[in-house]
């Protein structure tokens, strides 16, 4: 049974599903009035719902519910935005279906884009967790300067860096909320380096290879999912 994604509360009896889900529902996945769907709400809460009428927008009865917790391990993703909109994309999606909590962009000084279409990455994550069947929807939080969300976030941070031979090891952390500090194409400035380490951050080695900013977040997660498992 596939995962769809509307907003309820665990109070709701009636939803009646989004316009292109509703499609899907009758079209791709060929159900009818009796069939039941799961549907999430992105905050951990699933239910199991009867489709009572078809059309537009489908309108369905909440049968049961369940809570899920929340991932043991939470991961809040801090990068710079890329100059290929695209490649930004790919890592929102592929971050999303990973499991990670929340993506906060910053504009760093070697960052060559400023700007995110919120609306555009919110569409593809509410897509990823659907096709990952995962019951949590990741925040991304408002574009912010680099040194603003060093100086006023006290997150335990670890910053991916080429000038260190620091490798990853659960050692590092003290608790399961991790911060990982991604630069753009240009990497980070020694200014915001320095920053960093005025701060307390940990800086590791990723390798010898010079990845790409969306390459080396992905990287990075899928190792510390690995390491927390």
């Amino acid at each position: 049974m596939d995962l769809f994604y509307s907003k309820f509360n665990a109070n709701t009896k009636l939803i009646t599903i989004n316009e292109t889900d509703s499609k899907h529902i009758t079209k791709s996945f060929r159900k009818n009035i009796g069939d039941l769907i799961r549907i999430t709400n992105g905050k951990g809460l699933l239910c199991e719902a009867e489709i009572l009428e078809k059309g537009k927008n489908i309108k369905v009865k909440v049968v049961s519910s369940i809570l899920h917790e929340p991932n043991k391990l939470s991961i809040h993703v801090v990068i710079s935005p890329l100059k290929n909109v695209s490649r930004f994309e790919w890592f929102v999606e592929k971050a999303t279906e990973l499991g990670i909590s929340q993506i906060t962009p910053v504009i760093s000084r070697y960052s060559e884009k400023k700007k995110i279409n919120t609306e555009r990455l919110e569409r593809i994550i509410t897509s990823s967790i659907k096709q990952s069947n995962q019951f949590f929807i990741p925040k991304i939080n408002p574009i912010i300067p680099f040194s603003s969300f060093i100086l006023n976030n006290d997150e335990e941070k670890i910053m991916a860096n080429l000038k260190t031979d620091n490798k990853l090891r659960k050692e590092l952390f003290t608790n399961n909320s991790i911060c990982i500090l991604i630069g753009p194409e240009g990497g980070f400035s020694d200014e915001e380096i320095n920053l960093a380490r005025e701060n307390n951050i940990k800086e590791i080695t990723l390798g010898n290879n010079r990845l790409r900013s969306e390459t080396a977040a992905i990287y990075l997660i899928s190792a510390l999912k690995v390491l927390f498992s």
